[in-house]
This record gives C-alpha cells, sequence and structure tokens, in this order.
C-alpha cells in the first residue's frame, strides 16, 4: 500500500482531536450550565455509570475500524462492506439492550455507589433520562467510526460541532426559557440533540460513503465476520469495562471519604476529572488516528512500519500529555476558581493536579500500547492485565491510601498512578517482545 506519511496522519489526528474535545463539551456542559456544585456533583455521579458504558461501547465498536482498516490494506472491498452491515446492526442491538437496562436499574446502581441522599434523586432522573437512550449514542460511535475509516474526519467533527451547538440551545431553553427543572433540563437538552446527531450523522455517511445499511444484506448472516468483530470487540470492551468498574467503586470510596473526613472530595473530585479529561485528550485523538493507519499497515503486512508508527505515536504522546498535565497543574488556582470559590475545593483540585502528572505520563503509555494490541487483534493480554492491576493494585491502594489511612483524595489518585506505572511498564515489555504484532484478522 501507499506509504502513510506524518502530515497524513496529523491530517487525520486534528479533527479526531478537535471532534473530542467538543465530545468533552457535550458531557460536561450540562454540569457547567446547572450553576450549583450539588448539582454539578449529581450529574458527575451519574455520568461515571453512563461513561463507563460509553466507553465499552466505542471501544467495542472500535472492532468494525479495525476491520475495516485491515481489509483496505489488504484490498478486499466485499468483505470490507460486510463489516458496516453486520456491525451496524449488532452494536444497535447492544445499545437497546443496555437502554432498557438502565431504564429498569438506574436507582438501584445509584444506591450501591452510596451516593449522598441530598443529590440521589437527580442523580437517578439525569441516569434514567440519558440512560434510556443510550442505543443513540450507539448509533452515533458507528457512524463516526465509518466515517474516520474513510478519511472523513473533518466530515464527522463537524457534526459534532452542530450537535454541540443544539445540545447547548436546548439547554439554554429549557433553563432560561421554559424554566423547567435544571436536571431535567440539561437531560432533555442532551437526548433530544444527540438524536438529531444521529439524523445528520446518517445523512452525511449515505452521501460521503454510500455502502447500503439495509438490514437484508446482513443475510446469510457471515457468522466467521461477527466472530472477528466479536473477538477484537468483546475482550476489549471487557478491557474498558473493568477499568471502568474500578473507576465507580473508586467513586464510592470518594463518597465515603466525603462524608467521613474530607468532605470537599466528591466535589473536587467532580472539577478535576473535568480537567484531567482535557489531559489526556490528544492521546485519545492521536490513538484513534494511529488505529486508522496501523489498521492499514497490518491488512498490507508491512510489519515494520507499523512497529515504527506505534513508537512514534507513544513519543509524541508522552510528551505533550506530560507537558499538558504540568501546566494545569501550575495554572490550577486560576483553573478552579472559574468553577467554584469554596478554596477548601480549589485547594486539593491542586494538590490532585500536581499528583496527575505522574498518572498521565503512565497512562499516554498506556492507552498507545492498549489500541496497538487491540488493533493486531492481541486483545486478550491488556485486558487480563487490566483485570489484576486496576483491583489489586488501584482499587485496593485507593482504600488502604484514601481511607484506612486517611489520605483521602489525594492517596486515592496515587494509587491510581501507581497501577498506570504498574502497567505501562507491563506493556513496554510486551510491545519489545513482539508478541502483539504476529496476529492478523485479515487470515485469521
Amino acid at each position: 500500500m501507499k506509504k502513510v506519511s506524518v502530515k497524513y496522519l496529523i491530517i487525520l489526528i486534528v479533527p479526531i482531536f478537535i471532534e473530542l474535545v467538543l465530545q468533552l463539551l457535550a458531557g460536561n456542559v450540562d454540569k457547567i450550565m446547572v450553576q450549583s456544585d450539588s448539582l454539578a456533583t449529581a450529574i458527575n455521579q451519574a455520568n461515571s455509570v453512563l461513561d463507563l458504558l460509553i466507553v465499552a461501547i466505542s471501544v467495542l465498536a472500535s472492532s468494525s475500524l479495525i476491520l475495516i482498516n485491515q481489509y483496505k490494506g489488504a484490498k478486499l472491498k466485499n468483505e470490507e462492506e460486510e463489516v458496516y452491515r453486520l456491525s451496524y446492526y449488532f452494536y444497535l442491538f447492544v445499545g437497546i439492550i443496555l437502554s432498557l437496562l438502565l431504564l429498569a436499574l438506574s436507582k438501584p446502581i445509584l444506591l450501591l455507589m452510596q451516593v449522598d441522599d441530598n443529590i440521589l434523586g437527580n442523580a437517578y432522573l439525569y441516569l434514567m433520562i440519558n440512560g434510556g437512550c443510550l442505543f443513540l449514542t450507539t448509533m452515533m460511535i458507528s457512524f463516526q467510526n465509518y466515517l474516520r475509516s474513510n478519511d472523513l474526519t473533518k466530515a464527522s467533527l463537524i457534526v459534532s460541532f452542530i450537535f454541540n451547538i443544539i445540545n447547548v440551545i436546548l439547554n439554554a431553553l429549557f433553563l432560561y426559557v421554559f424554566k423547567i427543572d435544571p436536571i431535567l433540563s440539561v437531560a432533555l437538552g442532551s437526548v433530544i440533540s444527540r438524536g438529531i446527531g444521529v439524523i445528520i450523522l446518517y445523512i452525511t455517511y449515505k452521501k460521503k460513503v454510500g455502502i447500503s445499511l439495509n438490514i437484508k444484506g446482513i443475510f446469510p448472516i457471515k457468522l466467521k465476520k461477527i466472530k472477528k468483530l466479536v473477538s477484537i470487540g468483546i475482550p476489549a470492551s471487557l478491557e474498558a469495562i473493568n477499568y471502568s468498574l474500578t473507576q465507580i467503586v473508586i467513586l464510592t470510596f470518594i463518597n465515603i471519604i466525603g462524608s467521613r473526613f474530607e468532605a470537599v472530595a466528591p466535589t473536587a473530585k467532580t472539577y478535576t476529572s473535568l480537567m484531567v479529561s482535557i489531559t489526556y485528550l490528544f492521546v485519545n485523538a492521536t490513538t484513534m488516528g494511529m488505529q486508522i493507519v496501523l489498521g492499514r499497515y497490518l491488512g498490507s503486512n508491512e510489519k515494520e512500519l507499523a512497529k515504527k508508527l506505534v513508537i512514534k505515536t507513544m513519543i509524541i504522546s508522552i510528551i505533550v500529555s506530560t507537558l499538558t498535565a504540568l501546566s494545569f497543574a501550575l495554572l490550577s488556582n486560576q483553573i478552579f476558581n472559574l468553577f467554584t470559590d469554596n478554596q477548601e475545593v480549589i485547594e486539593l483540585c491542586r494538590t490532585i493536579m500536581f499528583i496527575d502528572i505522574a498518572l498521565e505520563f503512565a497512562r499516554a503509555i498506556n492507552m498507545v500500547m492498549v489500541r496497538s494490541m487491540q488493533t493486531s487483534g492481541d486483545v486478550m493480554y491488556p485486558t487480563i492485565l487490566a483485570v489484576i492491576s486496576c483491583w489489586l493494585i488501584a482499587t485496593l491502594l485507593s482504600y488502604i491510601f484514601g481511607v484506612v489511612l486517611n489520605m483521602g483524595l489525594a492517596g486515592i489518585w496515587w494509587a491510581m498512578a501507581i497501577d498506570e506505572s504498574f502497567r505501562a511498564v507491563l506493556f513496554i515489555i510486551r510491545f519489545a517482545r513482539g508478541k502483539w504484532i504476529k496476529k492478523n484478522m485479515v487470515t485469521a
């Protein structure tokens, strides 16, 4: 295949990065617009569940992006087109099931998380409305992957921009014009704008890509193709779900800390989470762009180029992620003053952001390594490692440091930094031994 230049990689990454920034704004604009620490915390508690499932869906759906680009690299057009149809209906089915489960289980989940009674009702309302329409997110993710796989990252970006503008407008309309309940306002704004986004994405896909998604096209069902989607998607999504589950358990520890001895911990977690998300946003975009190019290299069996691509991506990711984390730490007083005037919250946020520098350095390595291995089909290693490390190191140490030793939120952040560092070392060893690149999903 034609060699992919660094310039081409940047052309892929920049629109994805901007789109992820917009997605981050969409996920946090609700917290900002309600203009209340307690309501923002309620939304954050609900989002911890939603984020878990959205991340799992995104990773599950990335199997379609991986297969499409490997087939592109191998120049197997018919095989490539089959992936679009099978993956679309498979992921839609998963989204509907998850939506129904959240409609039924939102309150028990929040109670299990020990969400404070003062915010439980608002968290439940937000989670039930957004969770019940989670299938819309599944559809959006599918179409975004299809556009990105065809180098249409700018088209996907434009739709995301429109979706975010509509979200803000609807939130403002419900909050300030109709003056309905704040949580109901932002929840409805999110869901309606997401529905509009799905429609725009479908129209864009139909115009730019044009491969039919008629359900008749999946028959007779190619079980081998479904097996490939599942063999990549399920272990990869389990890795993401496992990480997110540990984060929910850790959030429960933070809630315990907040009720016992560090009352500002849940609020500080809400605001630091926003800045942390921004910190690793570039790495997320870089690794997504890398997956597109890496899939084509692997599909055309250009393994040396694949290795060099991963190494360059990792170096860039480490530099940008660490410098961003350092910048946020140094400017933390000014940044968090924009969110709250509670000096105790601001001081705790500042402490967390300095600890986060070490965490983001290691996390950059892990994100590159995990997505490289997933793209090659080496999905079990990162999943098994995540289960062991996230529970035995991140979660266990979070409880010991944060709750038992009374180190509070800072102790929890140190525990997570240790977990990320441990996994980073093992991933580099795995990469150096070359086992990750011996798989080939095209011929599997």
